[in-house]
């Protein structure tokens, strides 16, 4: 028969042909596949390339070596840098800061408590060793000191015991020699006024030397209440005035600064330690508008250092006649003194040509 043999693809082609796959479906599938994952690998190595700076780190090593040390690029500027740090304290070139202060700033008091009369210094004051700065009142001091002077000039409190003691001991010699024809209690009422006697005069001696005392202590006290500066040098503060207690809680009536000498805190680094000595002179150049140069001798070098600034205290003492500098001054300190001066050059010997 002519049917046989003919199946359902000849029969029916196109619904044999939509179940079958595209020609070329797997093959497009593969191939969308590989350019997506190209696209990410590439998106990836952009990314590292934008975050690197646009160099790999392959590349960039060799130029950041090739770089010299001593430059740093700021954009596009380039900064030098030190190719080696120097620690702090082992820079001998570093600026040697100082500071100058009043040798000594005193605090002017009295010694006793009492109403100020009279402050006769004011702020800006020179005044000098022993003068006069202040009084207290002193009128009922002065009574006192009156009273002291008047028992410790009298004298005849003693006078008229030795006199007693005196008469009573010759009473007792006499009282002993006729003993045998006297009461033994005359006797010895005799010799015990003779010993009361010779003790009120010890007595009276005393109070005479007590009184004495008493006057000297009443002219310290009338001493304490006129207020003298220990130091010559400048007052910085008046901090009373007439009329105000000077009770237990005043600390002081005014102040002075002494500014001859001068003293010069210095804070060098570590590495001048050996180039300074005790007793070496230095250069000091204060800031301005005072400037100029001026020597100072060095009292003071401090063994304990400060670490943490690398720098070592020193303590200079400059001379200042007539208060010239002021003190609370800015300074730098050259070490080692002024730079030697030139050899003047020695003009050319001629000699005389000899003629041959």
């Amino acid at each position: 028969m002519q049917g046989e043999g003919i199946g359902p693809a000849v029969l029916f082609p196109q619904r044999d042909r939509l179940h079958q796959p595209p020609v070329g479906g797997r093959d497009m599938d593969r191939k969308k596949a590989l350019w997506l994952g190209v696209a990410g690998f590439a998106a990836i190595g952009a990314g590292a390339y934008a975050f690197g700076g646009g160099e790999p780190d392959e590349k960039r090593k060799p130029a950041a070596m090739a770089r010299p040390a001593s430059a740093v690029a700021e954009g596009a500027k380039i900064v030098p840098q030190p190719a080696a740090m120097t620690a702090a304290g082992l820079d001998a070139s570093r600026p040697t800061d100082c500071l100058i202060e009043p040798s000594a700033v005193v605090r002017v008091n009295s010694g006793v408590e009492g109403v100020v009369q009279a402050v006769f210094v004011d702020r800006g004051d020179t005044v000098t060793r022993g003068q006069v700065v202040a009084q207290l009142r002193a009128d009922v001091d002065r009574a006192g000191a009156a009273a002291a002077q008047a028992r410790a000039g009298n004298v005849f409190a003693e006078r008229a015991a030795a006199s007693r003691a005196a008469y009573l001991d010759s009473v007792r010699k006499r009282s002993e020699q006729i003993a045998q024809f006297l009461a033994r209690d005359a006797v010895e009422e005799a010799q015990a006024n003779a010993r009361a006697a010779g003790e009120e005069r010890r007595a009276a001696a005393q109070n005479q030397r007590v009184a004495a005392l008493e006057y000297a202590q009443s002219q310290r006290v009338l001493a304490e209440k006129t207020v003298r500066s220990p130091v010559s040098g400048i007052v910085t503060e008046r901090v009373m005035s007439a009329g105000e207690y000077r009770g237990p809680d005043a600390t002081h009536i005014v102040t002075v600064a002494q500014v001859d000498p001068l003293h010069v805190e210095v804070f060098a680094p570590i590495a001048q330690l050996d180039a300074i000595k005790l007793g070496d002179t230095v250069t000091i150049i204060p800031e301005d508008p005072v400037g100029g140069e001026y020597n100072a001798v060095v009292k003071v070098v401090d063994r304990v250092f400060d670490a943490a600034s690398g720098t070592f205290g020193m303590r200079l003492e400059l001379p200042n006649p007539g208060n010239a500098l002021p003190a609370g001054l800015r300074c730098t300190i050259r070490i080692g003194g002024a730079l030697p001066l030139p050899r003047p050059s020695r003009p050319p010997v001629r000699r005389p040509s000899t003629a041959s």
